[in-house]
């Protein structure tokens, strides 16, 4: 094997190499995709920086990723919470040979050196050959679960297979004149959404200019498929689904309160299952929470219960802090879900 080595990469020279080679990158998701890369960027304020791996002077993968400071602390990821993306990591050409843990450590040592930083983060779609693998001293391991649906069976063979209760209720959606309409308008799905997160105690990681930047720049490149459920003459719900030609992603939902009792959930999820298989996507996927009632909505569409893995280095001082900013974090939340239902 060729002598491999990182080097940091413009955003330019990343897309260049993307778009030439899109169809023969192994791992490529849309969230590889250098138009979400910057949209989520630039919707969250982080610093969004490449890693090119070059054989000689031949580049032969590439890990996008995002830079920014907590506190005293420099952070690089591929991703970082809070970017609304589920996983990132490599993308390699397909006839580079290569052993994706190798890629993921020496990208953090590239990192740690490059940027000074004290927390490096990957989070891969599939699980490591090795589900356990050694990685040495700092290293530690997530594996989130995520939901993945096989659209190989076609609309008809995927309708068979959801539960009796998920078809009941597209059919309700239905019968009750719910349909579903392209939504363009962020600003009336952030107020949805907030008002869902508020209903679950909680609040929006995200800002609204997210979601400006994602329903403004997304559709026209072909990535995002933004739909509201329309009843009574206005929009009471909606979604948002990013894909590219080979898979699709729940990225977020909203309902208005008083329409809650509405199946408007199973219409958009199913239409947007429907359209992926239509278009000859293969996979549709949805992440696992820790909400039951949530899970067991998105169990009824009989998905595959997969575990993508995360791949953390940090010294232990570093993960001792980290644990208590996510603790403050979320006492912080609350109280400002608190203080604002007062108000």
């Amino acid at each position: 094997m060729a002598v491999r080595v990182c080097r940091e990469i413009s955003g330019e020279m990343y897309r260049g190499w993307f778009d030439r080679h899109a169809f023969e990158l192994e791992y490529r998701s849309p969230f590889h995709n250098p138009a979400w890369l910057e949209t989520a960027s630039r919707g969250i304020d982080f610093q969004l920086r490449f890693i090119g791996v070059f054989e000689g002077r031949a580049l032969v993968a590439a890990v996008p990723g995002f830079l920014t400071r907590r506190g005293p602390f420099r952070l690089f990821g591929s991703p970082l919470r809070g970017l609304m993306t589920s996983y990132l990591g490599p993308v390699v050409l397909r006839e580079t040979e290569t052993e994706v843990i190798a890629l993921v450590k020496g990208c953090s040592q590239f990192a740690r050196k490059r940027w000074r930083v004290a927390y490096t983060r990957f989070s891969l779609r599939d699980a490591p050959v090795d589900e356990r693998p050694d990685l040495g001293p700092g290293w530690r391991q997530e594996t989130p679960r995520s939901y993945r649906l096989d659209l190989t069976r076609g609309v008809a063979g995927l309708w068979e297979g959801l539960a009796s209760d998920c078809r009941r209720n597209v059919r309700k959606a239905e019968r009750l004149g719910i349909a579903t309409a392209e939504m363009k308008d962020a600003h009336l799905f952030y107020e949805m959404l907030d008002g869902t997160m508020r209903r679950h105690g909680t609040v929006s990681w995200h800002p609204e200019r997210f979601f400006h930047q994602l329903m403004e720049g997304l559709p026209p490149r072909d990535l995002l498929w933004s739909w509201g459920a329309r009843y009574d003459g206005k929009i009471v719900a909606a979604g948002l689904f990013l894909h590219d030609d080979n898979e699709a992603h729940f990225l977020s939902g909203a309902s208005k309160q008083e329409y809650g009792s509405l199946p408007t959930s199973y219409l958009l999820h199913w239409h947007a299952i429907e359209r992926a298989a239509d278009n000859g996507l293969q996979t549709f996927h949805s992440e696992a929470s820790k909400v039951r009632s949530i899970d067991q909505f998105k169990e009824s569409f009989r998905p595959a219960l997969e575990r993508r893995h995360t791949l953390i280095w940090s010294p232990r001082f570093v993960r001792r802090a980290e644990n208590a900013f996510m603790s403050a974090s979320g006492r912080l939340r609350q109280l400002r879900t608190h203080l604002d239902r007062r108000s």
